[in-house]
């Protein structure tokens, strides 16, 4: 049986289910950041762009 498996099988379940959670929570909060910086006033497509270009940037910073 490879490592991986091993320890997967060894793992807390309820560790897993936290992990889980906290990502996702996480991510809610970054979308809501993201969403944040771009204007109320803009049309659907234009909105979309910002946020995947706000997504890159924040990716790029996340780099340095």
């Amino acid at each position: 049986m490879p490592d991986f498996d091993v320890i997967v099988q060894k793992v807390d379940p309820r560790w897993i289910r936290e992990l889980r959670v906290f990502a996702l929570q996480y991510e809610e909060e970054r979308h809501q950041v993201r969403s944040s910086w771009i204007p109320a006033s803009v049309d659907d497509e234009t909105w979309f762009e910002l946020y995947l270009t706000a997504t890159s940037v924040e990716q790029d910073i996340a780099l340095i």
